[in-house]
């Protein structure tokens, strides 16, 4: 299978996307993305990472074709090898999280 089939194919199969962005003078960009079988999963998963001060500033959306702006740039952060397990499962069998922490210094 091509990775644009497997790509389609993840973004048909009903899986939600959390994140959130955190930058800071001289810290850099904190970046947490989850992925889950409904948008209250995705969101706990970074809860349950997450210190309370920053639950305010997770955003939850479904992964579909209709995704645009950041959202879409999030979802394009989830690697292919992870799309494609993702999307060999039922979304309530899996989930996927990450934290990406760029330095710009």
């Amino acid at each position: 299978m091509s990775d644009d089939t497997e790509n389609i194919i993840f973004i048909q199969s009903g899986w939600y996307i959390s994140y959130m962005n955190y930058s800071a003078t001289g810290e850099g960009v904190t970046s947490y993305v989850a992925v889950g079988g409904n948008a209250r999963h995705a969101e706990k998963l970074l809860k349950d990472r997450l210190p309370e001060h920053f639950h305010p500033f997770i955003v939850t959306a479904p992964i579909n074709a209709n995704v645009e702006g950041e959202v879409k740039k999030m979802i394009e952060w989830i690697p292919m090898p992870a799309q494609k397990i993702l999307s060999q499962i039922p979304p309530v069998a899996g989930e996927y999280v990450t934290r990406l922490h760029y330095n710009l210094s």
